[in-house]
């Protein structure tokens, strides 16, 4: 009993305690394991009929390009509608394309070329899934429970991360790979299932009719206009650059400072992942005060460039392992954070917009950071491109913590 009343003062649920949010929550753990799931059973499929890691990042790409194309559209579209249907909809697309994906593969045998396809459209899909969910949250929780729902959701989308390939590949061992395909739509229909308890969530008051286009080009204005949310955004940009970049060239990193071997790796994926995760569980315990979300930021920046420096000395795996985990908490920690303060920041009539752009940052960011910093690795040193990151992330904390302060008085009241 005793322990079980110290695990609960770690673990806050209190956004939990409101009805709607609950079921959300509980649709949501299904869904994202779904995506998971399906992401990781396209990979190893292109990757069992061609053995080639360029197709693989061919369907990696397939999987994620939608994100950064069509997300914005889907921004504008959340805006639109209610947002209940709007995420009845969505799933209920997502476990049809998961049971086509099954049907495909028990009664024909896909090519590659329709293999990348479904890829594609599974992707497709799962990019409308991220502004319906963050123009949702802030609808079902009051203001002061938003770090704790958005905290949770990080926890359960980075556990899902790592948890849901394992439960694919053991899954593997013991039935054919399209019936993970079938479990992966189960699982999307109990998410709608859960949806369905939702209350009607209709769309803002307009003041005007305007063109989707118009929209789109609305939401851009308002996130340029607003000093705070663009800093949010550049802060967003800075966190993409620096740690999360860093956590995509795990692998190098594990080459070139470890042995090499596939246990080293593995440690320190684990590390990231139990970083991130922390870090989401930190966040879930704040509430919802912006100066001092700002502040945990700043902090975390700058602890960022300060975790990076003991790197540079090639520390042995478990100290190494320590400060991945370390660096992926304050990551996490940045990247909620400024997510979370954009939401408290953004009326209803066009937060799908706004957040919208904060998707594409956040995940078309660490891909841009790991290739440009892969570059500098691969053709000057790893050790200059741990240094430009330090940098990044101290300038950036300090000038972003600067301009946050200057504004914090007009912004903030």
């Amino acid at each position: 009993m005793f322990y079980f009343k110290k695990l609960r003062s770690l673990f806050d649920f209190s956004a939990l305690q409101q009805t709607q949010y609950r079921h959300y929550f509980v649709a949501s753990c299904f869904a994202t394991l779904a995506v998971w799931m399906g992401r990781f059973m396209f990979g190893w499929l292109v990757w069992e009929e061609t053995e080639s890691f360029l197709w693989v990042g061919i369907i990696s790409s397939a999987l994620l390009i939608p994100t950064l194309i069509i997300t914005p559209f889907f921004g504008v579209i959340s805006d639109r509608i209610d947002l209940r249907k709007g995420m009845l909809i969505w799933v209920s697309s997502q476990s049809f394309i998961a049971f086509f994906a099954f049907v495909t593969f028990v009664f024909f045998s896909p090519s590659l070329f329709s293999l990348i396809l479904l890829g594609l459209a599974f992707g497709c899909v799962a990019s409308a899934g991220s502004p319906l969910r963050l123009s949702l949250i802030p609808r079902l929780v009051d203001q002061d429970n938003l770090p704790n729902a958005v905290g949770l959701g990080a926890m359960i989308f980075n556990s899902s991360r790592v948890m849901a390939p394992a439960i694919a590949a053991a899954l593997l061992t013991v039935i054919a790979a399209e019936y993970i395909f079938l479990i992966s739509a189960l699982f999307f229909a109990v998410a709608a299932l859960f949806n369905t308890r939702l209350s009607d969530l209709p769309p803002a008051k307009r003041e005007k009719k305007q063109s989707k286009f118009e929209d789109l080009v609305k939401g851009f204005r308002f996130a340029y206009q607003s000093e705070f949310i663009l800093l949010m955004l550049l802060m967003t940009l800075v966190n993409s650059q620096v740690g999360r970049a860093l956590m995509e060239l795990l692998p190098a990193l594990s080459g070139t400072f470890t042995q090499g071997q596939p246990h080293d790796l593995a440690v320190l994926t684990a590390c990231s992942g139990a970083g991130s995760i922390l870090g989401a569980l930190f966040i879930s315990r704040q509430k919802g005060d912006k100066q001092r979300l700002m502040k945990l930021m700043m902090m975390a920046m700058l602890g960022t460039a300060l975790a990076m420096l003991p790197i540079l000395l090639v520390p042995p795996v478990f100290i190494l392992g320590s400060l991945i985990c370390l660096i992926s908490l304050l990551m996490t920690v940045i990247g909620t954070g400024s997510q979370i303060l954009i939401q408290l920041s953004t009326h209803n009539e066009i937060r799908g917009r706004v957040m919208s752009i904060w998707i594409m940052i956040a995940l078309g960011g660490p891909a841009i950071g790991a290739f440009l910093m892969g570059a500098v690795a691969e053709y000057i040193s790893f050790h200059l491109m741990l240094i430009i990151m330090l940098i990044l992330a101290t300038v950036g904390g300090v000038w972003l913590g600067f301009k946050l302060e200057m504004h914090a008085e007009v912004e903030l009241k």
